[in-house]
């Protein structure tokens, strides 16, 4: 078993990412892939857990959602991401960098951040970082207003409609294939009720959590099963105060 923090070139990376996720050659699959990490108290649901420095951790978690990004033509988060952690930032780990170079992609992922443009920090680090290629989605009416405050160095798009569905599709109009939500689970929901949701790669914490990290129900775990079919056999880990499972969903895909 290699550790995510002793990664040394793309080799180690997809060995690791084979380890966790039954042999899937992440590689060759493309669409819309949900990245995230749910709590599962033992009552049969799966819940949110709320950013903070109690949340459960754990560097395969970490590594899960490193390797989502390395896979990604394009990333998806909101402007509440942005508010509630305002140290955010995308440097992609070395290894990783190797890795995504390895299998095809050449320049950054595009971070769409889909936003109502309603006191956006055009400085915040996610938007300066050299690791993607940040685009605010929003509508026509707050684009013209962003664009107002001066030139900024990267792309405003301004949509008659704004959703992330419209945002999918105007990033796949852009020539993106795998395209990776972080999203919270209340903004990507609805894509799983229409069928949308290609993959999820998820991370399950099965132990404690404090009051405050706490979130809503997302799932049970069998309207997961009904929704994404097979899964990969969940890898075991071990966390601080608990176990983490990891899975990816569905197993194969045609």
């Amino acid at each position: 078993m290699i550790d995510p923090s002793s990664l040394r070139d793309a080799d180690d990376v997809e060995s690791l990412a084979r380890w966790l996720y039954g042999g899937a050659d992440l590689a060759s699959r493309r669409g819309v892939v949900h990245v995230c990490a749910l709590h599962a108290p033992g009552d049969g649901t799966l819940r949110n857990v709320r950013v903070g420095a109690d949340s459960p951790k754990s560097p395969y978690d970490r590594f899960a959602l490193d390797l989502a990004r390395a896979r990604a033509d394009a990333i998806f988060i909101t402007g509440k991401i942005l508010r509630d952690e305002p140290t955010l930032r995308y440097a992609m780990p070395p290894a990783l960098k190797a890795w995504r170079a390895r299998v095809g992609h050449q320049a950054p992922p595009q971070l769409v951040v889909l936003t109502r443009g309603e006191g956006v920090d055009l400085s915040h680090p996610a938007l300066t970082s050299e690791d993607v290629r940040p685009v605010l989605f929003t509508s026509a009416e707050a684009a013209a207003a962003l664009r107002a405050q001066g030139d900024p160095h990267f792309t405003i798009v301004g949509h008659g409609e704004p959703s992330l569905g419209a945002a999918i599709a105007w990033a796949r109009s852009e020539g993106a294939r795998t395209l990776v939500l972080e999203a919270g689970p209340s903004t990507v929901r609805p894509l799983y009720d229409e069928g949308a949701i290609d993959e999820l790669a998820l991370s399950v914490f099965r132990g404690p959590v404090v009051e405050a990290c706490r979130g809503a129900t997302v799932f049970t775990e069998a309207e997961l099963t009904a929704a994404m079919g097979t899964r990969t056999p969940p890898r075991v880990v071990d966390g601080d105060g608990g176990t983490w499972e990891l899975q990816l969903f569905p197993a194969r895909r045609a």
